[in-house]
Order: C-alpha cells, then structure tokens, then sequence
C-alpha cells in the first residue's frame, strides 16, 4: 500500500476515482467533475494534503481532507469495491490523524451516514466519538406566489449562525458558486443548489432574527414551489438534530430515512 498526494493525479481522474470509491454506497456519487470540482472550492478541500491510496500500483481509493483554521475535516473517504475489507480505510486516515495534531491542528471533524455501521466502527476504534445526529427533510410546499428575487449568496450566509455542521457553516455557503443560487422573499433567504436540476436541493434556509417564527421560511419554500411547479424540496442530512424539525414539519416535509452522525476527535 502506498499514499499518494491526491494533486499528484489529474484532476477529472480523481473525479472519477471518487465516483468509483463510493459504488453501492447509500446515496449515488455520479462521476460528475463539475460537481466534484464546486464541492472541492466551497468545502475548503486541500488536494494536498488530501491522499490516493494505490494497492499494486492501482488507484484503490482515497481520502478528501478539509481545513479551517486549526479544524481538519475528512470530507469523503472510500474505496473501490474490489480492495473493501482489507483494512484500508483506518491505514488511509491514521497518517493524516498524525499530520493533524503534528501541525498543531486542536479537533478532526467528519459526517458519516448512521446507517453505515462499519465505518461508524473504524471512526469509533480511530478514537472519533460522536456528538450530534445530523438529519434531513424531503417535501413538496403547496405552491403560492411571492415576491421572489434572486440576492447574493453573502446575504444569505451572513445570517447563519455560529456553530453550524462544516456543509451548512457560513464559509462554505459563501463559497459556493453556480449553479448554487440565492433567493430572497422578504425577511427569508435560501440557496438552492440548482434549479434546472429534478429536485430542488436546499442548501441552506434562515430567517432574520427580528422576523423568525412568523411564517416568513414558509413562505418562501412556498414561493420557491411556485416558482418551480412539481419540483420536490429536499434539504440533505446535514441539518443539526432538534434545530428545525418543528419548521419542517409543519411545512409538511418528511424527515428523511437517512441520518448522520458528526464525529469529533480532539487532539
């Protein structure tokens, strides 16, 4: 086994390497450079420091590394079907643990799906421990015209709150580019990942503080139906347990069968 820099390979072949280390996995990776290339920006990914593990040679999977700050995050870690069950997921990530608290990094943080028990196990005998369930909401607003205007992303970001999981924190949604899109309706503001894409992908959804609690969310998810008729809204199991069942739920959405737990390891 051999760990390589991921930016020693070409940049559509760790695409694809990262599309074929999630085969079979719980939510379908397309090999899709531009998607990949968008989350690479907006997650604050380093190819650098990141790693391609080869096996004889080959391109057996890899480990995407995140970094804020004196934060490291294991953004994606996967392998090829054919090289699973030979121990290295914890092979992979024991280095960079290392090169973390090396560096003077305080706490390595990373999302897994709770139903993967398997790598809840290797994360949990690496030392993580877990400290939030992460889940998402999948529903169809009835449809209700509203003053809708596109606004920066900055707008949106600005009113997010400290303390938000790595995918919902303000640096990456500021980061995001298109087709991510921001939308304003009156105090409410949301990002939608793409609009022309099947389901519209809530990325993030606040309310100014002076006006939450009176309707205005929903109005805006209702506009954004309205906007997009026959469109589902699906908000991604990224969002923190307990912070917006209420909202969702009275808005008619579903919690989604999949949830995730957030992992710590503090150096």
């Amino acid at each position: 086994m051999e760990l390589v820099r991921a930016a020693e390979l070409p940049f559509l072949s760790l695409s694809t390497l990262f599309a074929r280390s999630f085969e079979g996995y719980f939510v379908p990776v397309p090999d899709a450079p531009s998607a990949f290339d968008a989350r690479v920006r907006s997650e604050h990914i380093s190819l650098m420091e990141s790693r391609v593990v080869k096996v004889s040679g080959e391109s057996a999977g890899l480990v995407l590394m995140a970094r804020r700050g004196r934060v490291s995050r294991v953004a994606g870690m996967g392998i090829i079907p054919r090289h699973r069950g030979q121990g290295l997921g914890g092979a992979m990530l024991r280095p960079l643990m290392e090169e973390a608290r090396a560096r003077g990094d305080s706490r390595m943080v990373l999302e897994v799906i709770e139903q993967n028990t398997s790598a809840v196990k290797l994360y949990e005998r690496l030392g993580f421990r877990k400290t939030r369930r992460l889940v998402g909401f999948t529903g169809a607003p009835a449809p209700e015209p509203g003053v809708l205007e596109e606004t920066d992303l900055s707008e949106c970001a600005k009113l997010l709150p400290d303390g938000l999981p790595w995918q919902l924190d303000a640096a990456t949604v500021r980061g995001l580019s298109l087709p991510a899109r921001a939308f304003r309706c009156g105090p409410a503001r949301a990002v939608v990942a793409d609009v022309s894409a099947p389901v519209l992908g809530l990325r993030s959804l606040v309310v100014e503080s002076s006006s939450r609690g009176q309707g205005a969310g929903r109005g805006l998810l209702r506009a954004l139906a309205a906007a997009h008729p026959g469109k589902t809204v699906v908000a991604s199991a990224i969002i923190p347990e307990g912070l917006c069942e209420r909202f969702f739920l009275g808005a008619g959405f579903a919690q989604s069968p999949l949830t995730q737990f957030e992992m710590v390891l503090d150096f």
